[in-house]
């Protein structure tokens, strides 16, 4: 049978773990299976829940870290422990213990992974669900992922997803270079995999939000994951497509200045035909740009396909023009700023949108 190794950080979970190990035991029929629990100090009765259960089942194993030293942590050293076990799992699976992540569901993520392969149980592939979430989380998520894709160049639709299952080649290959303390460990994972060249793939997964205990998630990790963001799009080419793309728009700036003037004062036409004509001549030249420059890697297809790009940014810009506009007026009539200050604050926003808008929905 395949040998897989099913790594679960732990912390006052005693509502729920003896629910999730029973159920992963029922996998034993198909799979040759090790459970490694990380626990970061529980008081609960979380840790006696697991020593019973191993008495039971005699396949769990037990890291007592005494303390909280985070998430990020608590993955690296689950998954140190299984490159110890002997013999060797091919696959590692790594999951929440709170029974958001239905175990029932892992054949699935099993069953499409490879030594070299990396699969995410997906809340946004078609067919990923989310359910207990408030607006406001998945707000946050949405956000968080947006974000990862786009500045870390993480080429998944749900970064952030937990429930994964690796190849053990892959985890091997990554594991020493891994630096993320808390929930960072998740994009940096996948930064790590794309950046060598393993396969990241997508299945997915029905998440329910847990019932009972409380969310791990406090402010400080969301803080460590926006620089760990940073960290990533400093280390990615990233960067590079950010200057191509600011030189773009400096072009189609200068663009739309030139033929402003030259439609209104050398051919006489009015200046409000002449705005638009020359706005548009402008985006026609930055999606040139951008498709055959700033995002070549990524414009691929047929010559539909870039037209449906440029429809696309056609429609991004309108969008962005709309949004400068109303955030100009915002500043300037409601909070009393100088509008040349509103001004450039509101070209900054435009700016990191149309980037968002470029790097995660046309390109």
């Amino acid at each position: 049978m395949p040998r897989v190794s099913v790594v679960i950080p732990t912390i006052n979970e005693s509502g729920t773990i003896e629910e999730l190990i029973e159920a992963l035991q029922e996998h034993r029929d198909t799979y040759d299976l090790k459970i490694i629990i990380v626990d970061d100090g529980s008081t609960d009765g979380t840790v006696e829940a697991i020593q019973q259960l191993n008495q039971r089942h005699g396949n769990i194993t037990l890291i007592e870290r005494g303390r909280k030293l985070g998430f990020g942590t608590a993955i690296t050293d689950g998954l140190k422990m299984v490159l110890t076990q002997n013999p060797r799992p091919s696959l590692i699976a790594t999951m929440d213990a709170d029974l958001s992540h239905d175990p029932h569901q892992l054949p699935n993520l099993i069953q499409q992974c490879t030594r070299d392969t990396l699969i995410i149980g997906s809340r946004y592939t078609p067919g990923g669900e989310i359910h207990g979430w408030s607006a406001y989380r998945k707000t946050v998520s949405w956000g968080a992922n947006l974000l990862a894709r786009v500045f870390a160049n993480i080429p998944v639709k749900d970064c952030t997803s937990g429930y994964r299952c690796y190849g053990v080649d892959l985890v091997q290959a990554i594991l020493p270079g891994l630096e993320s303390t808390g929930y960072d460990i998740q994009i940096e994972i996948l930064a790590e995999a794309t950046r060598r060249g393993f396969k990241v793939k997508e299945t997915s997964i029905t998440f329910q939000d847990r019932t009972t205990g409380e969310s791990k998630l406090k402010s400080g990790q969301i803080w460590e994951f926006a620089k760990r963001t940073y960290i990533l799009f400093r280390k990615s080419e990233e960067r590079n497509r950010v200057i191509k793309f600011g030189i773009v728009g400096l072009s189609g700036a200068l663009i739309t200045e030139g033929l402003l003037w030259l439609f209104t004062d050398f051919f006489g036409i009015y200046y409000l035909l002449s705005a638009v004509l020359s706005t548009e001549i402008a985006i026609i030249n930055n999606f040139i740009w951008n498709e055959v420059w700033t995002f070549k890697d990524r414009a691929h297809g047929a010559l539909n396909d870039s037209l449906t790009r440029f429809v696309k940014f056609n429609l991004s810009r309108i969008l962005g023009m709309m949004i400068s506009v109303a955030f100009l007026m915002l500043l300037t009539e409601v909070f009393g700023i100088y509008y040349l200050i509103s001004n450039l604050s509101a070209v900054i926003v435009v700016f990191i949108i149309n980037y968002l808008l470029s790097g995660a929905y046309i390109w």
